[in-house]
């Protein structure tokens, strides 16, 4: 019973199989007929390809930039606040990298502020003129000419922009952000940064590309040093005023002490004693201040991130294009398919509802 029934699978596995076999044979038979309207359709797509590669395809240039950025270890900066609180310095002895890691510079190259910023720059090869400008020509060309949209001015430092122009500055940055900018690390277990800015005009590609780099690094470095970088002049101001003071007060003291050498009365050398004592009392200040300085220093020096440019763009940038080729390719696969796609459907249309 169970080998008559193999042999009825067999025989029915045979027929499907030979079923199959003369219905793909039917079928090139049946598109081998339209050959010609297939050829001739792939070359009109080849030849629209062609087309759409040439004239409505813009070449895109890619500027890469990398570099590295390595935490250091902090320590504690408790000691550093007694003499800088007393002098009005503030505390000294915070710390941000717990708050501001170094994954976060990824989202700062991507942020408002650092994205306005580096399209506000006057840049010298661009005459003066800033890449915000150079952005609305290559790709506002045409609201331009209609005179919907004005160019910035060239000093855009004391500028208040109006409803208006804060709008079209916000679309400026959202395309940015979201189609010409990749900020990524190159792998999870390093510290190697990639930013990679793409744009039709090579030369803006470029200038801003080390624009968004280099504001990035300083607000990043402002974040974390900065409070520990105006602790150290503010010492340094300090420490240069005490020891003009200290100066002066030795020189006097000194004169004080020559004047009242053969002087038996005490009387005649107060000033002498009082000078004593301001030449001690700034001594122990200047003291002071020169060890806060050089602990601040210490501090800082821990704190600042170690940060490299490994490789920076270099002109010509990399190319982006969509080959002709390609669109040939593309074209001519595509509309045969789709003709292909409608003789077959025409075909089961009509089997299953002959006239």
């Amino acid at each position: 019973m169970s080998e008559q029934l193999q042999k009825q699978s067999q025989a029915s596995d045979e027929i499907s199989l030979k079923e199959l076999i003369l219905k793909g044979k039917d079928w090139f038979a049946y598109l081998w007929g339209y050959k010609w309207r297939i050829l001739l359709a792939g070359l009109l797509g080849g030849a629209l390809g062609f087309v759409y590669a040439k004239y409505f395809t813009k070449t895109t240039y890619t500027a890469t930039v990398s570099f590295t950025l390595e935490q250091k270890g902090s320590g504690g900066a408790g000691a550093l606040g007694g003499l800088a609180s007393s002098l009005g310095l503030g505390d000294m002895g915070g710390s941000s990298s717990g708050m501001f890691g170094g994954e976060n510079v990824l989202h700062l190259m991507k942020s408002n502020r650092i994205i306005h910023q580096s399209l506000k720059e006057p840049q010298a090869d661009l005459n003066g003129d800033h890449l915000l400008n150079a952005y609305l020509k290559n790709h506002f060309e045409k609201p331009l000419k209609e005179k919907k949209i004005k160019l910035f001015p060239k000093n855009l430092d004391s500028l208040t922009f109006s409803r208006a122009q804060d709008s079209l500055l916000l679309l400026i940055t959202k395309n940015i952000r979201e189609g010409q900018i990749l900020a990524e690390r190159q792998d999870k277990k390093t510290s190697i940064i990639n930013l990679e800015v793409k744009d039709a005009n090579e030369q803006w590609a470029f200038l801003f590309s080390k624009a968004l780099v280099k504001n990035a690094i300083d607000l990043y470095l402002e974040i974390k040093i900065g409070k520990l970088l105006r602790t150290e002049q503010e010492l340094i101001q300090k420490k240069d005023s005490i020891r003009g003071l200290l100066d002066g007060s030795i020189t006097t003291l000194a004169y004080e002490t020559d004047l009242n050498g053969h002087t038996p009365l005490m009387r005649h050398k107060t000033n002498q004693a009082k000078k004593q004592i301001d030449v001690e009392v700034l001594r122990g200040m200047y003291g002071s201040i020169i060890q806060n300085l050089e602990m601040t220093k210490i501090q800082r020096a821990q704190e600042e991130p170690i940060i490299e440019l490994i490789d920076e763009p270099i002109l010509p940038l990399a190319i982006e294009k969509f080959g002709k080729t390609r669109g040939v390719l593309i074209g001519g696969f595509l509309i045969g398919f789709l003709l292909i796609l409608w003789l077959g459907i025409t075909r089961i249309y009509h089997q299953q509802n002959p006239e």
